[in-house]
């Protein structure tokens, strides 16, 4: 019998990333793509199966036996239904294993993305061996995943593990959730790129709006290049979303007394501009003992962390590991 593998699918509010994992969780095939959430849901979903179908394609002589998806927001993985995400507009109440499911051959198996983040990286990345640990995944918003004993807090509704959502600033931006003052506010690609448009009147902000071709042209990556340049405007934008980092990262410290806490999503590639800043701050503000027990380390899977966590999910739900 052919060996098997699943395909793991990391949908973000940005880009979608699909791969073909094996049991050992190794990449055998990976792919990533605009997500266009603006060009609606049913458009979203034809894309997720398309590039299901392409990276099956890609497999030759081993058997595919699950699909996972990780997506972000509240999920209620036992039924796969989508009950409330920011970056996903319009989907509440969404059942997307439903809507997905009737056109695959294969289980499907729906996690929240950061969750199933913190799975994969519990599984091969830098959480390895770790049985008490939290994952940040800083990306267009940001996502957390709890692992306390050795297994994936999901609380009692499933709401558990929205770091994103915790409060840092009580009068602070407007945030999607509903709510305002929201960690992801302050600590994601997007809140840079915000904090970097309300101080383009700045005269120190002047070299990053010509790299980036006016207000308009901004990016978390051009930003952290010029940072890496030396630009104090840039720095100072990270050094501000350290501080944010810092005090998020002491509450779950503070909250849980875990082992580690791994910082992962596409921010995460500029944590050498940020990641130190942010630890100093969370010993400021955390108790002393788990402040300083406490390991920070960025994320080891890189790019294929979500599609590796997803694949997690799916290969236990088969019952392959």
């Amino acid at each position: 019998m052919p060996l098997q593998y699943v395909i793991g699918v990391d949908l973000g509010g940005t880009n979608l990333k699909v791969g073909a994992v094996s049991t050992k969780g190794e990449v055998l095939s990976s792919a990533e793509m605009p997500s266009d959430v603006k060009d609606g849901r049913p458009a979203l979903l034809k894309k997720i199966l398309n590039a299901i179908e392409e990276t099956r394609h890609k497999i030759k002589g081993k058997r595919l036996s699950g699909i996972g998806l990780g997506v972000p927001g509240i999920i209620a993985p036992e039924t796969g239904t989508v009950i409330q995400s920011p970056n996903l507009t319009g989907w509440v109440n969404f059942n997307i294993k439903n809507a997905l499911a009737d056109k695959l051959a294969w289980p499907l198996y729906i996690e929240n993305d950061a969750n199933a983040f913190a799975l994969g990286e519990g599984w091969v990345g830098a959480a390895a061996g770790i049985r008490n640990f939290c994952c940040l995944t800083l990306g267009t918003g940001v996502g957390g995943g709890i692992v306390l004993n050795g297994n994936l807090w999901h609380g009692v509704d499933g709401y558990a593990g929205e770091v994103g959502h915790v409060v840092v600033e009580p009068d602070g931006v407007p945030c999607a959730c509903g709510s305002w003052g929201c960690l992801e506010r302050y600590v994601s690609a997007s809140a840079l790129v915000r904090m970097a448009r309300e101080g383009k009147d700045d005269k120190s902000a002047a070299p990053l709006l010509k790299s980036c071709g006016g207000v308009d042209g901004l990016s978390a990556k051009a930003i952290a290049e010029l940072a890496r340049q030396g630009d104090l405007f840039c720095i100072g934008l990270f050094m501000r979303l350290a501080r944010y980092l810092g005090i998020g990262m002491a509450g779950v410290i503070n909250l849980l007394n875990i082992e580690m806490l791994v910082i992962g999503g596409g921010l995460s590639k500029a944590s050498d501009l940020f990641l130190a800043s942010a630890r100093e701050e969370m010993l400021k503000r955390s108790f002393k003992v788990p402040g300083h027990g406490v390991k920070v380390v960025p994320a080891k899977l890189g790019d294929n962390g979500g599609i590796i966590g997803a694949a997690y999910v799916a290969l236990k739900g088969i019952g392959a590991i």
